[in-house]
C-alpha cells in the first residue's frame, strides 16, 4: 500500500472562521456548514515543478505532511491518503 501527502487546492482566507472551513454540509445554520468551501479539492502538487510526495510507510508520510505543514505560511491544510 502507498500513502501520499496532499494538499487542500486553496488555503482558508483569513477572514473566513476555521468552522466554516471545516464543515462539510451544503446548508443550515452555525455547524451545518453555509457557504462552506473548505476542503472540496485536494490536490497533490499546486505547481508543475512541485514534487508528488508518495511513501510505502504510513509514519513517513506524515512525516512529510507535518514538514510541509510548517514550511506553509498559509492556512492550507495537509493529510495523507492511501493510494
Amino acid at each position: 500500500m502507498a500513502y501520499r501527502v496532499v494538499m487542500e487546492l486553496l488555503p482558508r482566507p483569513d477572514d473566513i472562521p476555521t468552522w466554516v472551513w471545516n464543515e462539510t454540509s451544503t446548508s443550515g445554520a452555525k455547524g451545518t456548514g453555509i457557504g462552506s468551501t473548505g476542503g472540496k479539492a485536494w490536490v497533490a502538487k499546486l505547481n508543475s515543478s512541485d514534487s508528488i510526495y508518495e511513501y510505502d510507510v504510513e509514519s513517513d508520510a506524515t512525516t512529510k505532511m507535518d514538514e510541509l505543514f510548517d514550511a506553509d505560511s498559509t492556512n492550507r491544510r495537509y493529510k495523507v491518503i492511501e493510494v
